[in-house]
């Protein structure tokens, strides 16, 4: 037997298979049909389809008995084209802001309460900074896009989060008071960008802008990278405007219709 066939699992199989017969109808699929059509025991049937009736994957029309695709797809939908396609549209000003300040320009978002880097433009510098596209980054008090998304939430939101990761140490320099987190974050929301120093890699300084899209929703994070004796105290409001003007003019382009940092968030 193929080895590749073993590795399969059949029930995953079968709601796969319900999924894509449910898509290809316009209109909704009795239990009898879907049986028939994908020749699937009724006992088997009946217990793939309440676990996607749980996870949302499908409904069901308590009157007729019909399923149909359900509203998670939607979210799914939605998540994907945030948090992958605008790399397509952020990618050319990133390019132009390492050309200008000559650092690494990155761009993250954030996936369950986790920072996550999506793409990233590197430095040409002998010295730079790189991080691997796809690491994540539970400890959002330690980074610059950490405290971008933290300073958009909502006061129950940032209490949730904050309990769920704390506040741990990472460097002499990470924040673990609450209070200054949260002054920290109200400077954040005021000017429009977040500044890191040394707080979670020693030697390590960032810079992060929000991103919103065309239902003015946060959607992602821009970010420039660099070590800290190319990057010195004195740039931090040089290059701070300068992440954030880049930031706004993505956001511009994806159809924000104002630009401002407490303007609807999806992270509430």
């Amino acid at each position: 037997m193929n080895k590749a066939i073993k590795t399969e699992v059949p029930a995953l199989n079968r709601g796969l298979d319900i999924i894509e017969a449910l898509a290809s109808e316009k209109g909704e699929l009795e239990f009898s049909e879907i049986s028939k059509r994908l020749k699937i025991p009724r006992a088997s049937l009946a217990r793939i389809l309440n676990t996607l009736r749980k996870r949302r994957f499908i409904d069901k029309d308590e009157k007729s008995g019909r399923y149909r695709l359900g509203l998670k797809f939607i979210y799914l939908v939605s998540f994907v084209y945030d948090k992958i396609d605008i790399r397509s549209y952020a990618r050319p000003y990133m390019v132009k802001l390492a050309e200008t300040t000559g650092e690494t320009i990155e761009l993250s978002t954030l996936d369950h309460d986790q920072l996550v880097l999506v793409e990233q433009i590197e430095s040409e510098q002998g010295i730079r900074l790189y991080s691997r596209i796809g690491s994540a980054y539970p400890y959002l008090h330690t980074t610059a896009p950490g405290k971008v998304y933290l300073s958009q939430m909502s006061d129950e939101k940032l209490e949730r989060v904050l309990n769920k990761i704390g506040l741990p140490k990472i460097t002499e320099n990470t924040i673990t008071e609450i209070e200054r987190l949260k002054e920290e974050l109200k400077q954040v929301a005021k000017k429009g960008f977040a500044f890191e120093n040394q707080e979670l890699r020693i030697g390590v300084r960032r810079f992060a802008a929000p991103i919103f899209n065309h239902e003015n929703r946060l959607v992602a994070c821009l970010g420039l990278a660099g070590p800290f004796f190319r990057i010195g105290l004195r740039d931090k409001a040089r290059l701070g405007r300068l992440v954030k003007n880049t930031a706004d003019e993505i956001s511009r382009k994806l159809g924000a219709a104002k630009i401002n940092p407490k303007a609807g968030t999806d992270q509430s």
